[in-house]
């Protein structure tokens, strides 16, 4: 047994990261629970099997549901189930490449199969880029205003799967804005599947992003906004950096250069990164990671900015946070850092403070959007 509210162990932090996520459907904090009894901490061998586990049940029980006609329960199992596989592949090395592929194809399918029982529509799209081809998802809006929807493409970080963040973006599409949840390179489908590694000038997959999004005929391309989490605290600034369709920017966490606020911060973090570089070693690495910077070019964004980030971020250091806000160049921008003064959010993405941190978000984003 850990304790994932106050971890201290990687085991309690990606489990927190999971509770969070449970709070807008992506799992039961229940389930989550009796499941974390049984797991030591350390055990990797005892994460897998346990996680594994529950996500074969789980997902027996969406199938149940399904077979009955029971189309709510079913979506709800499915997106449950999603989850789980992709917690039984979190400490799974890069040595174990083919079930870290098994396992994101049984989270990819879960997702997709509780979307087709979503309302309003979760479509599943693909994004050009060059020679390459992205997938993701185009998100509805419940209930939006007349005319057409503004929109906000949301990246998440390091190797997160699109089927994983969206229960972040689920807060966005309830107040009715479209979202676009693409793996963008380094990033799920792209790195599990088709070996698309990670890249420094992230504004290109960033403007293919972008393109696709003004291309729909029922977004507002006057209201497109961009929210980075994690380590997309520096993919999303990037992109607002050398694009000004982006009308807003929401760093949630933020970083000036990954080398230094990520990767020589963390040592735990290193060989995921490693693997999103292509499987490279830590020299090549460090060498890599120096062109992953904001530095002379975070003066370009000048669209209204948020950054958001706990001074107590053991994964990302909130040092590279205050350097990049401190080189934005838009007049609108504002910082929050949760510190000692406030009862949560200090931690990797606020994950312990969701309730607050992400209405407290969207509130600065709805202002300007």
């Amino acid at each position: 047994m850990f304790d994932f509210f106050t971890p201290t162990h990687p085991f309690g932090g990606q489990t927190l990261r999971l509770v969070a996520q449970a709070q807008q459907g992506g799992g039961d904090v229940f389930d989550i629970a009796r499941t974390c009894r049984k797991i030591d901490p350390g055990d990797k061998e005892g994460w897998e099997r346990e996680w594994l586990a529950l996500a074969q049940q789980t997902e027996t029980k969406a199938k149940e549901a399904l077979a009955a006609e029971h189309k709510r329960s079913a979506m709800e199992y499915f997106f449950h189930a999603n989850q789980y596989y992709r917690m039984s592949d979190v400490f799974l090395t890069i040595a174990q490449e083919t079930k870290k592929a098994e396992r994101f194809r049984k989270a990819q399918e879960n997702f997709r199969a509780g979307a087709k029982l979503h309302e309003p529509t979760i479509e599943v799209v693909s994004v050009r880029c060059g020679n390459e081809e992205y997938d993701g998802y185009f998100c509805h809006p419940v209930n939006p205003g007349p005319g057409k929807w503004p929109a906000v493409l949301f990246l998440a970080g390091a190797d997160a799967y699109a089927e994983e963040v969206y229960f972040g973006a689920r807060p966005m599409v309830e107040r009715g804005w479209a979202v676009l949840l693409v793996d963008t390179p380094g990033r799920g489908s792209s790195i599990y599947l088709k070996g698309i590694k990670t890249r420094p000038d992230y504004e290109v997959p960033g403007k293919a992003c972008i393109d696709y999004l003004t291309a729909r005929s029922e977004v507002d391309s006057n209201r497109i906004a961009l929210l980075g989490i994690s380590m997309a605290g520096y993919y999303g600034p990037r992109v607002a950096a050398f694009d000004k369709r982006i009308k807003a920017l929401i760093g949630w966490s933020g970083c000036y250069s990954i080398l230094d606020d990520l990767y020589d911060f963390c040592v735990h973090l290193q060989p995921t990164v490693q693997r999103l570089l292509g499987g490279v070693n830590h020299e090549e690495a460090r060498r890599l990671l120096k062109d992953y910077t904001m530095a002379g070019i975070a003066k370009n964004i000048t669209c209204p900015t948020l950054i958001t980030h706990g001074a107590a971020d053991t994964l990302m250091s909130v040092e590279g946070a205050k350097w990049l806000f401190a080189e934005i160049g838009a007049r609108d921008k504002t910082i929050k850092i949760y510190d000692e003064k406030d009862p949560g959010g200090r931690i990797h993405c606020s994950h312990d403070y969701w309730a607050h941190n992400v209405p407290y978000m969207l509130d600065w984003l709805e202002d300007r959007l």
